[in-house]
């Protein structure tokens, strides 16, 4: 089992702690993982993505060419860069208020417009966006990508974390897990 994961935002949305916290819980459940991270040098405000790479066995390769299983963009700031890393069978979860034109960028594969700032806006925590996109993803990590990533070791590395920001990142993450479920509901319906 292989999965390979692009996200992408503008620097100080906390697109390189999210997928940092995705490879540490990758690894608390004995999965290799790696990250790599794009930016450009205004780094506040400028456009950043990385990509996130788990694997059941050893990676040799860190890297989304045109291969990525999943996309997830939270900022309309470098989307057309990032998303070179699109081909037929990607996943793209685009945020539905803050990028505007995914389909005109995203030529392949399947877009789902989600509303991820909006709802980190909407329960007071626009700082948490980045977590509230990872429980979404932990999400559909667990009912697509059968990749066995548990509550306890994303609870392992929240308690990890400082205390100052632990409780609201672990709020955002239910927050995150809150949306897709309602996703996968409006889908289904």
């Amino acid at each position: 089992m292989k999965i390979k994961v692009r996200l992408s935002g503008r620097g100080g949305q906390g697109i390189k702690f999210l997928g940092s916290v995705l490879v540490k819980v990758a690894m608390e459940a004995n999965y290799y993982a790696t990250l790599s991270v794009d930016y450009t040098p205004s780094v506040r405000g400028g456009p950043i993505f990385c990509d996130v790479i788990l694997s059941s066995e050893p990676i040799s390769y860190p890297f989304c060419d045109e291969d990525a299983d999943v996309f997830l963009a939270i900022d309309q700031k470098g989307i057309k860069r990032a998303s070179e890393c699109i081909y037929e069978k990607t996943i793209s979860f685009i945020d539905s208020n803050t990028v505007s034109n995914s389909e005109e960028i995203i030529q392949q594969g399947i877009i789902h417009r989600v509303p991820i700032t909006k709802r980190a806006d909407e329960n007071n925590v626009p700082k948490g966006v980045n977590m509230l996109s990872l429980g979404f993803l932990s999400e559909y990590l667990r009912n697509y990508a059968k990749i066995d990533l548990e509550e306890k070791h994303y609870l392992q590395v929240f308690n990890n974390m400082p205390e100052s920001v632990r409780d609201m990142n672990l709020r955002s993450f239910n927050l995150g897990k809150t949306l897709y479920q309602e996703f996968e509901n409006n889908s289904l319906s």
